[in-house]
């Protein structure tokens, strides 16, 4: 029996989502160019995330919206993950480019965006910002979505089910033909028990199956899934 999983955060609300996990952008998002365009230098490497955080206190992994780069993980979370070996990802730099602040303003943000939760300064504080590293996906594995097109009728991407070795990787993207089909990032059982039994925090497990099951109750039921891409 297949044991894949969908790696997701701890909190699942907009306003605690912003908190736990801040805001953070790959080169092709909007908010990156924003980032550049308030001052911040263009880093070198092209695949460099610019993150805002709520706190220079965070958990394990902090979690984006794209399957390509599904979270950044702390310094300590990535040498668990590299001395465990764990394959199907690759590391890249990360770039606080702002850091709330506290006390710092008359008044605080109490509605507007989530983003808005974040109270930020000038700057991020190099003394201040924790040491972070973008997640890549690199594993792929080929899978038959429910529809030829790989579209469900109601507009979202097609559930599916693997047709190649999802055990053979610890971290994977769905594909067609080689190439990436969904934006959803998926991870083994062993990447689970890794995190779990080095107690990494803000991260959660939910199968596939039951997470294919879900996106087929939804297309039953007309609720229709967030169009996401990277």
């Amino acid at each position: 029996m297949l044991k894949a999983f969908h790696p997701v955060p701890a909190v699942a609300d907009d306003y605690g989502h912003v908190r736990a996990n801040g805001m953070w952008y790959q080169s092709w998002q909007s908010g990156y160019q924003d980032i550049l365009k308030r001052g911040l230098p263009r880093p070198s490497d092209p695949r460099t995330i610019l993150a805002e955080l709520h706190s220079p206190n965070v958990p394990s992994f902090l979690h984006g919206n794209t399957a390509q780069v599904p979270f950044l993980v702390t310094s300590a979370a990535r040498k668990i993950l590299e001395d465990e070996e764990l394959t199907g990802l690759d590391f890249s730099p990360v770039i606080v480019a702002k850091l709330a602040t506290k006390g710092e303003r008359r008044r605080s943000s109490s509605s507007g965006e989530p983003e808005d939760v974040i109270l930020k300064s000038r700057a991020a504080d190099p003394a201040r910002a924790p040491t972070l590293h973008a997640v890549f996906v690199t594993g792929l594995v080929e899978v038959r979505p429910d529809f030829p097109s790989g579209r469900d009728p109601a507009g979202w991407v097609s559930p599916f089910e693997p047709i190649s070795d999802a055990s053979r990787v610890d971290l994977w993207r769905p594909s067609i033909g080689g190439q990436p089909f969904a934006a959803w990032a998926f991870c083994s059982e062993r990447f689970r028990r890794v995190c779990e039994q080095h107690e990494l925090t803000n991260i959660a497990f939910t199968p596939l199956d039951r997470f294919m099951d879900d996106l087929r109750s939804r297309r039953h039921s007309g609720v229709s899934e967030p169009e996401r891409s990277d």
